[in-house]
């Protein structure tokens, strides 16, 4: 699986082709067949015990610690957008040995 997919997976956002933070702190997807990024995420609610933060965290302990680094590295450096903080977004632990 591509690390675009792996995290697009990790987000519950498995149905689009990309995922995109704008500046503002607002996401943006993009529909596969589309071009751009014409699907208006919002923003992440604050981070809470739930189904589906406990679903994300049970994805993101099953991936390797090389799995983990490259979706880690792809959501700071990303395509388009800006940084996706996948810690304060989606309080999504950083790597071990990440800092």
């Amino acid at each position: 699986m591509s690390v675009n997919k792996t995290l697009l997976r990790l987000m519950s956002l498995g149905q689009f082709q990309a995922v995109c933070r704008t500046s503002d702190g607002y996401y943006m997807a993009q529909v596969p067949g589309d071009l751009g990024y014409n699907a208006f995420l919002g923003r992440p609610a604050p981070v809470h015990d739930g189904l589906g933060h406990r679903q994300m965290l049970q994805v993101w302990a099953a991936l390797s610690t090389d799995e983990q680094v490259a979706v880690w590295r792809l959501a700071q450096n990303p395509l388009d957008g800006s940084p996706i903080p996948l810690d304060s977004d989606f309080g999504v632990p950083r790597p071990e040995g990440k800092e």
